[in-house]
């Protein structure tokens, strides 16, 4: 290999920076201003922030945008019991994502001012009074306060507390909704729990929290179809694995679109909604499902939708023991969390940057 010219190797040279020196100058700017308030990019060891992609943990809701919740819980949960570890799990591996949106190249960071707000406290050991008043009132104040939410479970039984505050907190509406998932989750009462895991879309539409005929159901598979008539005869619109595979992305994505409209909505991701072959590490895992990229396309492809919270549920770290299931999680909650600041810089024209003093 001939010897490199001088004037290449000076040309090369020129383009060495310091580590913090990009060429992008919001770039260089952000990093200059969150490491000094404890941002790290050296993710190996104790961080001063540990909340959801390092954002800042507090209470205060004084000029904050988007509020990150962990719902610890998997008592209504039907299958194997762990899923009340996902927001440890998730909060752990999320520090390796994140903090530019790779889709547009902005920071979400300097767009909004993001928060974790920390796990729901629990005032009772009962299902029914965690999902119906402890999940429901943090999501009611973070709704009053003019927040956008996203929701780390725990069971999906906790996406009907989220949308039961989310919606008194706005006057009672009733949200489109985008729901991936293996499973309907919109069978009867089973087991004496009014709600629960497989139940929690059929309560969310009967207490007035989800418009049935602006609902998409995505992934849908198994051996369970039997249970969710109600998903077709309350008029959702499902579609299912296979008709993914078959039809292709586009299909699903437009179809999604057209059923949900320009109306407030909300986005349910059950982790399960993906091939077992990629998550195991979830409570009800199903073969011949989606694909990680799959999903990811049709977060990204529904930012000009008007989504006011989301949520991932059901990664349950008891089942994923080299922990590729948490890092995939995280990956997609970065994902939602990027969507969701899309949709409130749409709708409010833009937030104040994070602040983590």
């Amino acid at each position: 290999m001939p010897k490199m010219s001088e004037e290449k190797l000076e040309r090369l040279r020129g383009l060495d920076r310091p580590a913090f020196d990009f060429a992008d100058s919001k770039i260089t700017d952000f990093f200059m201003r969150a490491m000094e308030q404890g941002y790290n990019l050296d993710t190996t060891g104790f961080l001063a922030h540990p909340g959801f992609f390092q954002a800042p943990h507090k209470k205060e809701l004084d000029g904050v945008d988007i509020a990150i919740v962990g719902s610890p819980l998997d008592l209504g949960a039907i299958g194997l019991a762990g899923a009340r570890h996902g927001p440890q799990a998730a909060r752990e591996a999320s520090k390796n994502y994140g903090p530019i949106d790779e889709i547009s190249g902005n920071i979400p960071f300097e767009q909004c001012s993001i928060v974790d707000f920390g796990d729901v406290e629990w005032s009772g050991t009962r299902l029914d009074q965690r999902v119906k008043q402890d999940i429901a009132d943090t999501f009611r104040e973070l709704s009053q306060a003019g927040l956008y939410t996203l929701n780390c479970g725990g069971e999906h039984t906790t996406a009907f507390g989220a949308l039961k505050g989310l919606s008194e907190g706005q006057g009672h509406e009733a949200f489109g909704l985008l729901h991936i998932d293996a499973h309907c989750d919109t069978m009867a009462v089973w087991g004496g729990d009014e709600i629960n895991d497989g139940s929690v879309f059929r309560q969310a539409v009967l207490n007035g929290f989800v418009d049935p005929e602006r609902t998409v159901q995505i992934g849908i598979r198994g051996r369970s179809n039997f249970l969710w008539e109600f998903s077709e005869d309350s008029g959702m619109t499902i579609i299912t694995a296979d008709e993914v595979f078959e039809k292709g992305m586009t299909y699903v994505i437009d179809k999604a679109k057209e059923i949900i409209g320009k109306e407030k909505a909300y986005l349910s991701l059950d982790i399960d909604g993906i091939d077992s072959a990629y998550v195991m590490g979830t409570t009800g895992p199903e073969p011949f499902g989606l694909s990680p990229r799959q999903v990811r396309e049709l977060i990204q492809n529904v930012r000009d939708l008007n989504f006011v919270g989301a949520d991932l549920v059901e990664l349950n770290p008891n089942r994923d023991p080299d922990g590729y299931s948490s890092h995939l999680a995280a990956a997609l909650l970065w994902e939602l969390l990027t969507l969701l600041v899309c949709c409130r810089v749409k709708q409010t024209g833009g937030g104040n940057p994070t602040n983590w003093t």
